[in-house]
């Protein structure tokens, strides 16, 4: 006989093979997360979504027009050069490129934005940086090289 276990419905041992308990007929049905399939199909999805990040052909090749001096994602060296105070535009000097405005928020004459930007490093290395009424009040970074 198989591996012995608790019914869940009654209490009572029954073999695990068993498709319904023998006291209480209670079904024994494995939870879905346990069958094969469903971790074969998490697994594909975790390989896509690592796979399909930048995959390094956004480069200039081919471009005529004014050579790219700096990456628009930002570094750990271009991120320490960022100070209170300087504004969205300096920010984006820095860079290379601008960053995507995450949050905005304009109360009692205070605009307050949230822009994030890509950061050279790991998987999800970004930097954020908040600026109030033009001005930089704060920046956060994760994951930066």
């Amino acid at each position: 006989m198989g591996k012995l276990f608790n019914c869940k419905a009654c209490g009572n041992e029954m073999a695990k093979s068993a498709k319904t308990c023998p006291n209480c007929g209670a079904k024994n049905k494995t939870p879905f997360y346990k069958k094969w399939w469903v971790w074969v199909i998490t697994v594909v999805v975790v390989v896509v979504a690592a796979t399909s990040g930048n995959t390094g052909s956004e480069n200039n090749s081919g471009n005529t027009s004014a050579p790219q001096k700096n990456s628009p994602k930002i570094s750990m060296e271009e991120f320490e050069k960022i100070k209170t105070g300087m504004s969205y535009e300096e920010v984006v000097s820095i860079i290379g490129g601008e960053g995507e405005l995450t949050s905005q928020v304009d109360i009692a004459g205070y605009d307050t934005k949230m822009y994030t930007w890509q950061g050279e490093g790991g998987l999800g290395a970004n930097a954020n940086a908040t600026f109030q009424n033009g001005a930089l009040t704060s920046k956060a970074q994760l994951g930066l090289k």
